[in-house]
């Protein structure tokens, strides 16, 4: 029986009364009860919310809200990220202070968060902008220069043209464009603050052995940080003027074993000795032209591999092969890369394709040194033994060094605009840098600056800022003028939310051991290599120095997907076919959105498009809830107690795996059983209390309709029965001879012999068999029934 309702007579009544009562408000650690920290990744406030922001944020609420009537003591906090590059876009578009924008927006934002009904706990809350946040990520940056994890030096940066600023390598796309605006990335050389992530970098790839999260979520990381398992080989270089001139040439190979086959040395373009031997190299201007063209090219379409190799002959310069002291020449070629191992390659064409297509091009020499059964040849006195023993073997004999190599680099951090965290440091008057003392933090922004990019930092443009520091520090002294990238921001703010109040230190170790770490975080999958990779490695950094309780962050990790327009494409407002979710909350409830959204599929990775027609399906599916009461009756349907607790172990399994999707199919099984068969009042309660995480605010209602005091959310979740959730048959599949021919339907216990008969009854089945011989059979009960026959 569909029932109509009008959503907006009691969801802002509900959301009113939960935070009224502070409902969901985390409060101090209960002891008695087992904590579950559930984070999102908080929001940047550079516009309204989007369905997207919905989909991260109530879906994960239906598992916020389930564990919480479990008796878990849950903290869902909710915060904005409020630094960085959209939201001073946004504001210099307007000509206003990014300040005032992005306050402007919190303020509109937290609004709309409020309209979903969310279990946010909001008394554990925080704003990157705040200077009291911000004042603790000066005082950890401060710790990590002090400790030398972070620097500045130069080095060639990735230059967006568009903002003005620098970016990271993990924020430039795989076609090398800004993953922010989309414009192609320029190679700089300049100085630039830094992170010593690479010091880390076998931290976070063992450490994720320890992690519940999916796979591919690992993999990706141990990708980005590529460790290479190989060694370090020392080529001894000879020119013109001294055949014994002491330069080498040190090289990474993960094949020391191929020694023997290498006929020639690459080095990148950028590599520092091809500057160092210009006076040695006798055809320096082909060299140079060659160097300045590749500074052009960025790192994708030098490591493309289907363009033709290319490259300059060192001439006067060449190499000795330590294996076999073999002269080999020497060459610069764009598709060795100057940031990954030292720079350079030993090239050996037999065994490589990329050193194939080159030496192919410029007639080098082939030398095979390893069979088809993987065992050496042409190696002098290592032929014969297999390629994994010579790896250590000719590396030792050589001199050379195992070792291992990364393509993770440290992470730039300086960027050249307004809307960020100052860097903390200030400069004498013979210009060492020092740390900004703790009493001197927050080391807030200047007002007095042109918030327009040209390419300067806007705060060289403060006098205010200039005054200050020569004020405090003396006359001479001078400011940092760049701000820290906003991934600096979003590094440790799980931690800020368990202790925002706390002015004497960003979160003291306390509260750390009561709450942390993070039960399970939902994200977006554009962050596996960004976000969730910096966060890892800013907590393993302050772990070493003793500042945090945990070396890992975040113990299970899910990625959602992407909802795209009703018309199958990304949402874009060129296209029209944006959905705004506040349109949808008027229309037909917050409820009814939230169900539709954990409805489309499974929660993780996929991407699905908004479809109007599905919406009003569930409208109608919580119109029947709605009306259910009418089916309340005296008697007790066994069929009807039976197929409850069998939704119950449902949904609960389901919820925990994040298939809210199946969840809600079972629910809607569930009530069309009903609708025919009827129910008694407990199981109509317990029904409200299994649908109370999707459709908290009609659940709610209904409850207090039925004469209930308290909040549904403060229930408990049911609890199947397991005598009753058991299933009467089971389906399984009959295989004869290893291939799939049928099925029967049996009791989950059932005997050999009782299936054996079952398929003997069974026409189709038995006609396959019949006048076989048995020979064997295998049985899994309640799973599978494999005959083994012969003639």
């Amino acid at each position: 029986m569909h029932k109509r309702f009008d959503h907006k007579e009691f969801e802002g009544k509900w959301q009113k009364e939960w935070k009224e009562t502070g409902l969901y408000d985390a409060g101090t650690r209960d002891q008695n009860k087992d904590k579950e920290y559930v984070l999102v990744e908080l929001p940047y406030p550079s516009g309204n919310l989007h369905i997207g922001h919905w989909y991260a944020f109530a879906v994960p609420d239906i598992y916020v809200r389930f564990r919480r009537m479990q008796g878990k003591q849950v903290v869902y906090p909710m915060g904005f990220d409020a630094f960085g590059l959209p939201a001073e876009n946004a504001a210099i578009k307007r000509s206003i202070n990014p300040r005032e924008w992005t306050e402007s927006n919190i303020e509109y934002m937290r609004t709309q968060l409020e309209s979903m009904g969310n279990a946010f706990s909001w008394d554990k809350t925080t704003s990157t902008i705040d200077p009291a946040y911000y004042k603790w990520t000066q005082w950890m940056f401060g710790e990590f220069f002090k400790n030398d994890i972070a620097y500045r030096g130069e080095g060639v940066v990735n230059w967006c043209p568009h903002d003005h600023t620098v970016i990271a390598n993990e924020q430039v796309l795989a076609d090398g464009t800004c993953e922010r605006c989309g414009t192609a990335i320029e190679k700089r050389e300049m100085p630039q603050w830094k992170l010593r992530i690479t010091n880390y970098a076998d931290k976070l790839i063992d450490g994720l052995d320890g992690l519940d999260w999916p796979e591919h979520i690992k993999e990706a990381q141990r990708q980005w940080i590529g460790r290479s398992k190989g060694a370090e080989i020392d080529f001894k270089i000879t020119t013109p003027q001294n055949t014994n001139v002491n330069i080498s040439i040190k090289v990474f190979t993960t094949r020391p074993d191929t020694l023997f086959g290498v006929t020639y040395l690459v080095l990148a373009p950028e590599h520092s000795l091809v500057a160092e031997l210009q006076t040695q190299i006798k055809n320096w201007d082909d060299v140079a032209a060659y160097v300045q063209a590749a500074k052009q090219k960025d790192d994708i379409e030098r490591g493309d591999n289907t363009k033709e190799k290319t490259g300059v002959k060192l001439e006067g310069i060449t190499a000795i092969n330590p294996a076999n002291g073999e002269e080999i020449p020497v060459y610069i070629a764009d598709y060795v890369l100057g940031g990954y191992g030292t720079g350079a390659i030993m090239a050996v064409p037999a065994h490589d394709e990329r050193d194939a297509a080159f030496a192919d091009k410029f007639n080098l020499p082939v030398v095979s040194v390893i069979t088809e059964t993987a065992v050496l040849k042409n190696s002098a006195e290592f032929d014969g033994m297999s390629s994994e023993e010579a790896k250590i073997a000719i590396t030792q004999k050589v001199g050379g060094q195992m070792t291992n190599t990364y393509r993770l680099r440290d992470w730039s951090i300086g960027r050249q605009r307004y809307w960020g965290v100052p860097i903390p440091i200030v400069y004498d008057p013979e210009g060492k840098a020092h740390v900004i003392p703790k009493e001197h933090l927050p080391w807030t922004l200047p007002e007095d600056v042109d918030f327009t990019p040209t390419g300067e930092p806007p705060l060289a443009k403060s006098v205010e800022l200039k005054e200050r520091t020569e004020r405090i520090f003396g006359a001479g002294w001078t400011p940092e003028l760049e701000t820290m990238d906003t991934f600096v921001d979003s590094a440790w703010y799980f931690m800020r939310y368990m202790d925002n109040q706390n002015a004497e230190t960003f979160a003291s170790l306390e509260s750390q051991k009561e709450w942390l770490p993070v039960d399970m975080y939902f994200g977006g999958a554009e962050h596996t290599t960004m976000h969730l990779l910096y966060s890892r490695f800013w907590q393993k950094a302050l772990h070493t120095l003793g500042l945090v309780v945990h070396d890992e962050p975040y113990l299970r990790r899910a990625n959602h997907g992407m909802i795209l327009g009703p018309d199958g494409n990304k949402m874009s407002k060129s296209k029209g076919n944006v959905v705004d979710p506040d349109e949808q909350v008027k229309l037909v409830g917050a409820d009814t959105v939230k169900m539709y959204l954990a409805f489309m599929g499974p929660y993780e990775n996929s991407s699905y498009p908004w479809d109007p027609g599905g919406v009003t399906g569930l409208r109608r599916f919580l119109e029947r809830v709605n009306g259910l009461d009418s089916h309340i009756t005296d008697s007790k349907p066994t069929e009807t107690t039976s197929l409850l607790h069998k939704t119950i172990k449902k949904v609960s399994d389901d919820i925990a795996e994040f298939k809210f999707n199946t969840a809600i199919s079972a629910m809607m099984i569930l009530m069309n059983h009903v609708e025919k068969s009827g129910l008694t009042h407990d199981s109509y309660l317990t029904f409200l209390r299994l649908l109370a995480p999707f459709a908290p605010h009609l659940t709610e209602e209904l409850w207090h309709q039925a004469g209930n005091k308290t909040s549904i959310h403060s229930a408990d979740f049911p609890i199947s029965n397991p005598e009753l959730a058991k299933d009467d048959s089971v389906t399984i599949g009959i295989q004869i001879n290893g291939k799939m021919r049928g099925t029967i339907t049996i009791s989950p216990t059932a005997s050999e012999s009782d299936a054996m008969s079952a398929v003997a009854s069974t026409p189709e089945l038995a006609e396959r068999i019949s006048g076989a011989e048995i020979k064997k059979i295998i049985y899994v009960p309640g799973r599978i029934l494999n005959i083994i026959s012969g003639i």
